[in-house]
Formats: structure tokens, C-alpha cells, sequence
């Protein structure tokens, strides 16, 4: 990033010498004496200079947002990700149950020792409709690129339902060191 901004301000540095040239160059030459002229030029310089400090200060604006953006996504969180998450069925009647298969990866070269994959239910309140059975999973170490946890099951059993159908969103979300770093979800019909 810092490299980033480096360059940034050698080429500003280097737009504005080119800029400058013509006029550093016709004040030093003795051929013109005009003051129209030399005046003209100054407006034109002027006009330049105001156009080109504006683009620049746009595009240090934008470039400001887009290392916000990137910053934002947390580049620091390990790359630890589900290979699976799948359900049994997306679809289940009042007193079934339905498995969520869970496998998650490393792609870090070093050791990630704490992680744990979270399956939650939205919209909030659902208690009294499903139950979920083995979450949060604590995962095991993860000792090197391309470790992974193996399949690990989470069912989800419909106790009752609110109405004739009810439709949740079933959200699996990994976390290493309470930094999130991967989100799944898939729509689950609760009937009656």
C-alpha cells in the first residue's frame, strides 16, 4: 500500500515538472518580451494547472476509497473456508429433521488452532419452531495448506411451525481468532 502511494505522488510530481515546462522555458528566453503574450500564457498555465490539480485530487480520492474497500475486508483474516455446506433437504414437515454437512479448509501455510463454524437460523425467533443440534463447532488445529476438518454434521429438527409453511435462512459462517472469514446460506421451508 505504502508502494502504492509512492508512485502516486512520483508520477503528481512528474505530471506537474512536465506541466511547468513551457513556462519555465519562455520566461528564461529573451525572444519574447511581449506582455500579451507572457499574460496569455500565465491564464493558460493557470487554467492547466487548476484542471490537472482537480483530476489529480480525484484520483487520489478514489484510489483513498478503494484501499478503504480493501481494508475493509479484512485482509488479515485467514483464508479458511467451507468446501462443504450442503443440506439433506430444503424442505421439511413438523417433527423431521434434516443434516447440514459441514468440511471446512485451510489454504494458510501456518497453523490456524482457532476456528469454529457457527450455524444460525434468520429471522431471529425461530426457538420455538427448530432446534439446532452441535453448534457452534469448535474445529480442529489446522496444520498447513489444504488441512481440512473432514465432514461434520449439524441437524436442524422442525418442532412446529409458525403457519402452514415457514421459510428460513440457514446461515453457516467460519471464524478464526472471532474474525469472519467465510458465510454460506440456503433457504430451509418448515410445513405443517
Amino acid at each position: 500500500m505504502q508502494t502504492a502511494r509512492y508512485y502516486l505522488l512520483y508520477s503528481i510530481s512528474f505530471v506537474l515538472y512536465c506541466l511547468t515546462a513551457p513556462l519555465r522555458l519562455s520566461l528564461g528566453s529573451p525572444s519574447e518580451k511581449s506582455d500579451k503574450n507572457t499574460k496569455k500564457k500565465k491564464k493558460i498555465f493557470i487554467a492547466v494547472a487548476i484542471v490537472t490539480a482537480a483530476t489529480l485530487a480525484s484520483a487520489v480520492i478514489i484510489g483513498q476509497f478503494f484501499i478503504q474497500q480493501q481494508n475493509q475486508q479484512n485482509p488479515e483474516a485467514p483464508n479458511v473456508k467451507f468446501m462443504t455446506f450442503e443440506v439433506d433437504k430444503q424442505e421439511i414437515t413438523v417433527g423431521e429433521s434434516t443434516n447440514v454437512l459441514i468440511n471446512v479448509q485451510s489454504s494458510e501455510d501456518s497453523v490456524i488452532d482457532n476456528a469454529k463454524a457457527v450455524v444460525t437460523i434468520e429471522p431471529s425467533g425461530y426457538e420455538p419452531y427448530l432446534s439446532i443440534n452441535n453448534s457452534p463447532i469448535q474445529l480442529p488445529v489446522f496444520l498447513g495448506k489444504d488441512a481440512r476438518t473432514g465432514e461434520v454434521k449439524v441437524s436442524i429438527t422442525a418442532t412446529d411451525s409458525p403457519a402452514k409453511e415457514a421459510v428460513y435462512v440457514v446461515k453457516g459462517t467460519v471464524f478464526v481468532n472471532d474474525a469472519q472469514t467465510d458465510i454460506k446460506e440456503f433457504p430451509l421451508t418448515i410445513r405443517q
